[in-house]
């Protein structure tokens, strides 16, 4: 029974592997690109920064006219502020069209040093490839359900790898080659061997990208680590009725001072333009670089600076709980950036031999459909020639 079993799993494992196979090739190799995109931008990015100055800097309502200045229609999202001697980023973002660029400015003075568009370049082009395949809102759907699919080949490779003893197992944990090995044997154990190593990695890299692929997984995630709220980002709304303002003074600019004051110790702190006032101006305070879970969300009423509680998973970390932090952690887990460059170097190799695996396996596949026959089936399958006696 066990061996039937296997044989139907090996039968699922092989053609979900076939059906997938390009898409996880592609998804795998634009991944390991991706993990180190920060440290590679870091080495050309010297527009981000400017020389420090004993002066206060501009506050966000005057970096919002200066960026309505800069890029005249377009819609200001919010403003990024850094250490002393970083240029501020004013952000402008769109969904539909999707628009997206940065542009960097001089706090002290504003002087406009340079814009980048987001949309374009080579890490773009990568990141378009991981999610897409290039293809918009169509690949991006095969590539949700190509990574589902994807989950359920790990599970099934590893039920096919499990050791019916101790024997075996020392076999499918190094690789044991002799002179005369030959190359469909040293293949098969690094489709074998290799993919069980990078399994368990594969496996928390795929269910990260599946709670960002799909909002019923990240709700089923949520609930099973035993969230309460929601685990989807919403802007909230005012508290107060319209008409009711009671700040004179330009309430981000105020919002902005306070969270200055709050917290000396931010990398940076993101102010968000309310995109009508009906919403909150929405602060991103964040303590650490290269990870996003790290930070508080503070959300303020826009016409009487009353804190407000978003009800979802992004508000002050002090205040969350394990299946929220588990919820905001989820891009720096996907992308190794968890672990610091350690996490990130564990996450490329993982990813590298990932991507190997549609290969190495569709070679398994044509190397046995291509088996010559042994010399009994030979035998068998050669037609017997019978005397005809005759009757007479």
């Amino acid at each position: 029974m066990k061996g039937k079993l296997k044989k139907y799993i090996g039968k699922i494992h092989l053609w979900l592997g076939l059906a997938t196979g390009l898409v996880v090739f592609i998804v795998a190799l634009t991944g390991c690109l991706w993990v180190f995109e920060s440290e590679i931008r870091s080495l050309y990015d010297d527009y981000k920064y400017v020389e420090p100055q004993d002066e206060a800097f501009l506050p966000p309502s005057k970096v919002q006219e200066i960026g309505k200045e800069i890029m005249p229609g377009r819609h200001v999202h919010g403003a990024i502020y850094g250490d002393n001697n970083e240029a501020v980023q004013i952000v402008y973002y769109e969904v539909d069209p999707e628009f997206y660029q940065i542009a960097y400015i001089n706090p002290y003075s504003g002087e406009h040093i340079k814009t980048v568009d987001q949309e374009s370049g080579f890490f773009h082009f990568v990141m378009d490839g991981h999610l897409n395949l290039w293809m918009g809102e169509f690949g991006n759907t095969i590539v949700s359900y190509a990574t589902l699919i994807f989950l359920f080949i790990l599970i099934s490779g590893l039920i096919l790898w499990w050791p019916r003893n101790k024997k075996v197992a020392k076999k499918r944990v190094k690789f044991s080659w002799a002179d005369r090995t030959k190359w469909k044997r040293k293949n098969y154990d690094f489709h074998n061997i290799l993919g069980f190593y990078a399994s368990a990695i594969a496996l928390v890299v795929a269910i990260t990208g599946l709670v960002m692929a799909f909002n019923w997984f990240a709700d089923g995630v949520y609930t099973i680590t035993g969230g309460e709220k929601t685990p989807m980002f919403t802007f909230p709304e005012n508290v107060s009725e319209t008409g009711q303002r009671q700040v004179e003074a330009e309430p981000i600019d105020v919002i902005w001072k306070q969270m200055s004051a709050e917290y000396p110790q931010a990398t940076s702190i993101e102010m968000h333009y309310p995109p009508s006032e009906e919403y909150t101006v929405y602060a991103y305070i964040k303590f650490s670089e290269g990870t996003y879970w790290d930070a508080d969300y503070r959300y303020f009423d826009s016409r009487t600076l009353e804190e407000v509680e978003p009800g979802h998973v992004y508000g002050d970390i002090d205040n969350a709980s394990t299946a929220d932090l588990i919820q905001r952690m989820n891009y720096d887990i996907h992308v190794g950036a968890i672990g610091g460059i350690a996490g990130k170097i564990i996450a490329f190799l993982s990813s590298l031999i990932v991507g190997s695996l549609p290969i190495t396996g569709t070679l398994i596949w044509w190397g046995r459909r291509k088996k010559p026959k042994s010399a009994v089936e030979i035998r068998r399958q050669k037609p017997v020639r019978r005397k005809v006696q005759d009757a007479a």
